[in-house]
Order: structure tokens, then sequence, then C-alpha cells
């Protein structure tokens, strides 16, 4: 294995460490909060994979139905281990995140070339959502990192027939779609491979159906189980809602404005940064030297598929889109290493000179471009959030097994940091009709940030509560009553 590729995940390593020690809060804190409530509830309730619990679900059991969550339970071992800290969450997605920039270069490695896994590898470890989400306490990391290992082993497997990559490959593919349901794109890339190898004889061989029907036990298993967690009054994150929010809305497909959404606002500035969707561009238009290296054109075309099929999904959440990005890495990769070869740049320059310094550009421009989003992100991160102080004062005046409603646009942060169950209202449902009814519910206390009210236009409501209820806090920018 070439030296330089460890150079890479120390860059991917550094560029993830910052602000490690970091507490949930900021962009995206509503995701991480989830997975952090979910994690905390495994490691003081005994582990139990298969009862994944939330803190909003009111009075019901706070059971959720949703993916398999074997990321907060590996965090979960390791609370057991060394100590609740969010940070060995972020260091799971670190570690991940690490893999799968090496699982990205041994696959590119294997069906292109060294120069393309390196620049593949290296693009992919400094794009900024990779490395925010690369540290983010969320599964999406080790969701990629078993995307580009379920591809890796099956092409190991159908090269060498050896029962380890079969294995291999089922478990990781397994995984993928566990974690996130959406992974079942890569039955696409797979079969396409399968393809290249047996043609249409890849229909008698036995050994893919199995492959198939071990993958798919487990996911059907585990999303039936799931589904029974909601029917027995558990909550649920919306995984089925199809037509509704993230699924099968097809009628966005004919607004210009979602492409622009998706195309440019997502993908081109937020994902690749502009410099690296030129370079996605240029390097689709260079020719396949292997007819195995059109898996990239595949898998490209699997996600756009998936995209167009979860269509407000991407649109809300720029997360969904992440799997884009590897195979996207591997074309901005081929034109990087077309131009500027890895250990030949001075002959690049002298043969190629105006190509050579145009990468040299694009390749520092989204090393700034991505360091001024990272920095975006971080501020988010303010150590002296409200979020915080609501979350330490709810702690010392309210009982731990007490309930309580939170006011915010259905962010459980707040319960999260405030270590307590209950609701998370919001702020112009937040009359006395709403809070009477949570109080028979077992709701004894109302706890809130005052910009969320102002946000959503519900200062009455604010201060009705203020009037009618016990008030315990009452600073600038956050509020406690007891429901009295």
């Amino acid at each position: 294995m070439n030296k330089k590729i460890y150079i890479i995940l120390l860059i991917t390593l550094l560029t993830r460490s910052v602000g490690i020690l970091n507490p949930i809060l900021g962009w995206h804190s509503w995701r991480q909060s989830d997975t952090a409530e979910i994690t905390r509830n495994f490691y003081e309730n005994g582990h139990n994979i298969l009862y994944p619990q939330i803190n909003w679900g009111g009075a019901g059991t706070g059971y959720v139905e949703s993916e398999f969550h074997i990321y907060p339970f590996i965090v979960s071992v390791l609370y057991s281990a060394f100590g609740e800290h969010d940070s060995f969450g972020r260091m799971a997605s670190v570690l991940f995140s690490m893999l799968t920039v090496l699982g990205l270069y041994l696959l590119v490695r294997k069906l292109i070339n060294e120069d393309t896994a390196l620049w593949s590898a290296l693009i992919y470890a400094i794009l900024p959502l990779n490395i925010f989400y690369g540290r983010a306490f969320m599964p999406e990391s080790m969701m990629l990192m078993c995307a580009v290992y379920s591809i890796y082993f099956f092409s190991e497997w159908l090269d060498k027939e050896k029962a380890k990559y079969f294995i291999f490959a089922w478990l990781f593919t397994t995984l993928a779609i566990l974690i996130k349901l959406p992974a079942v794109y890569l039955g696409l890339p797979l079969f396409y491979l399968a393809f290249q190898k047996y043609r249409y004889g890849l229909f008698k061989k036995y050994v893919l159906f199995i492959l198939v029907i071990l993958i798919f036990i487990p996911v059907i298993l585990w999303y039936y189980h799931a589904h029974q967690l909601l029917l027995n009054g558990g909550s649920s994150f919306g995984i089925w809602s199809y037509g509704v929010d993230k699924w099968g809305m097809i009628s966005l497909l004919k607004e210009p404005a979602w492409y622009n959404d998706i195309f440019f606002k997502s993908i081109a500035e937020r994902h690749l940064t502009y410099p690296g969707f030129i370079l996605l561009i240029a390097g689709i238009f260079i020719k396949r030297n292997y007819e195995r290296e059109r898996l990239f054109d595949i898998w490209l075309i699997a996600i756009i598929i998936f995209i167009f099929v979860a269509a407000q999904a991407h649109r809300a959440q720029e997360y969904y889109t992440l799997p884009f990005d590897l195979p996207a890495a591997v074309f901005i990769g081929k034109v990087f290493a077309k131009y500027l070869p890895v250990g030949n740049f001075k002959n690049s320059f002298k043969l190629r000179s105006f190509a050579s310094i145009a990468l040299v550009v694009c390749f520092m421009l989204i090393c700034i471009l991505s360091y001024l989003r990272m920095a975006r992100f971080l501020n988010g991160e303010n150590q002296d959030s409200v979020v915080l102080k609501i979350g330490n004062d709810v702690r010392l005046v309210t009982p731990p097994d007490d309930k309580i409603i939170t006011a915010s646009v259905w962010n459980p942060i707040y319960l999260y940091h405030s270590h307590r169950k209950g609701w998370t209202g919001l702020p112009q449902v937040l009359d006395s009709n709403y809070i009477e009814k949570r109080k028979t519910e077992g709701a004894k206390w109302i706890a809130g940030e005052k910009e969320v009210f102002e946000m959503e236009n519900s200062m009455d409501n604010l201060d009705k509560i203020l009037k009618k209820y016990k008030v315990i806090k009452n600073e600038k920018d956050y509020f406690i009553v007891k429901l009295e």
C-alpha cells in the first residue's frame, strides 16, 4: 500500500478532530441529539439494541420506529468502558470516516489505478460536509463506510471466490441497509459488478440469490420489529411516510427550483464546492480505460435515482446526499490523476502548465471553501450557548423522573441537555389547552428559549405561560416554569 495514503488518513484525522470535545450544538444538533439520546438510553437501560429509545416520546414508551441503531449501540459500549461524553460519538464517527477514506482508496486502486485512488481519497477527505459529518454524532459516517466496503469486498469475492470475502460483502451490505434503508441503492452497482463478470449467466448463479436472501432477512426482520415498537405505543422517525415527507413527492420533480436546490445549492455549493463540482463534470467526460471502471458511473446513477425518489428528503437535509460524494470524489480524482499524477508534478507542469496551474488553484479553493464552511459550523458549537444554560438549570431544579415540555420547533436538543424526558412543544401550540392536556399525561415543567417564541411569532403564548404558572427561572433569554 502506497505510504501516501497514510498522510491522507492523517489529514482525515486532523480535519475531523477540531472541536472533538465540543458538546452537541449548532448545525443539525436536532439529529445529533436524537442519536445521542438513543446512545444514552442504551447506556442507562442495559444496552438492549432491539429497543432504541428517544426522550421526546411524551407519555409513551419512548421506543422509536427507526433504522437499526448499531452506531449508538457501539458508542454506548464506549460509555460503559470510559464514561459518558459526547466526544466518544464524535470519535467513533472520525474512525469510521477514516476507514471510508481507506476503503475508497482500496476500491479505486483495484478498479482504476494508484494515482486516481490517492487523489480520490484526498478529495473525499477534504470536502466540507464529509469533514463535518465525519465528526458529527450521527450514523452517516458508519453507513458510508459500510457502503464502500460492501462494493469492495463484493468485487474481491467475484475475483477470488473466497468465503471470507463473501461474508464481508454480506456483512457490510446488510449493515449499510440496516443503518440507512436508502442504502438499497447499492444493489445497482453490485448488480453491475456481477453482470460484468457473469453476463446473463448471473441469473443461474444460485450463490448470488443466497446472498440477496441473506442480506434481506435481517433487514425485513428489523424493520418489522421496528414497526411493532410504533404500534405498541412508541414513536417514529417517519421512515415509511411515503408521499408525505421524505419519500415519493414526485410533484417536486416538476419544479425548476428543486433542481437548483439539489444540484447547485446542495451538491455544487455545500457538498463538492463549486470548483469540485466543475471538476466532477470534467471527470465524467474522461475516457474509461477499463470496463469495471464504469462501476463508478453506475454508482453515481444509483444515487441520483435515490435523490429523485426521496426528493423532499434531499432538499430538506443535505446529509441524505452524502453518498453522492463517494463516486463524485472518484471523478474529481480522475481529473487530478490525469493532469497532476502523484510523484510527477514537475513534468506535469512542463507538459500541461495551464491545466496543472488551474488544478492547483481549484484544489486550493476547495481547501479554502471547506475551511470557511467548517468554521461556520464550529461557531455554532459555542460553549456559552443558551441551550446548555437551560439544560444545566433544568437538571438543578427538577427531579430526574419529572417529565417536561420544551418549547422548540421539533428540536430534542433541550431534552437531551436537560437529561429529561417529555415533549417538544411548538411555541404556537403551547396554549392552555395543550399544556393542561400534557399535565394530565404527567408533564410538570415547561422550559424554553425565548427566541424560539419570537421566531415563531408566539410571544403571546410565552406571556400567558409566565403569568399563569409558577416561574422558577425568568432570564433574559430563557425561562423555566413549574406547572402548578
